[in-house]
């Protein structure tokens, strides 16, 4: 049997038609609400309890919002965000440093005379299997919120930014 959900916080205001969490893989969260007129969602946008949540809520994540009137556009996704290459290279240098210290250690005490080369060949492939499969994809799960604290959408040729209706009036 499939587990109860409770309502939402939006759920007790006038107008209140549904509310959907969707999230993806890397851990993305867009919370889709829907209201029956501009004046009930207008009303919840104003509310205390969502500019609480919003405060809570913030500490976390960027806020982003767009609306739509129409129910066949019910809600655009935004475009990835590409965190700022210092907060990458800071993340990647934290997962890179301690590995390099630990294969290298472990390679003079198994193999004391291995030729230079031959250890600078073995732990760049260890590390970089390390880094690809196991480290960074865990570690960018866990710094995400960080990651992404500022960060701006990626450009790509020929994408028009995703409508914000704050910007519009």
């Amino acid at each position: 049997m499939g587990r109860r959900r409770r309502p939402g916080p939006a759920a007790g205001f006038a107008g209140h038609l549904g509310a959907v969490r969707l999230h993806d893989s890397q851990g993305l969260h867009h919370l889709v609400y829907r209201f029956d007129s501009a004046e009930h969602l207008d009303a919840w946008e104003r509310s205390d309890t969502r500019n609480e949540l919003l405060r809570r809520g913030n500490r976390i994540s960027d806020p982003r919002s767009s609306r739509s009137a129409d129910l066949a556009p019910w809600f655009t996704l935004q475009r990835r965000d590409v965190p700022p290459r210092w907060k990458r290279f800071m993340t990647t240098w934290a997962a890179a440093c301690p590995c390099l210290l630990a294969i290298a250690t472990l390679l003079k005490l198994l193999f004391p005379g291995l030729p230079q080369s031959a250890a600078l060949a073995v732990n760049s492939f260890v590390l970089t299997a390390l880094l690809t499969w196991v480290i960074q994809p865990r570690l960018n799960r866990r710094a995400r919120p960080w990651l992404l604290r500022g960060a701006h959408p990626a450009r790509t040729r020929g994408t028009a930014p995703p409508y914000d209706s704050a910007s519009a009036d």
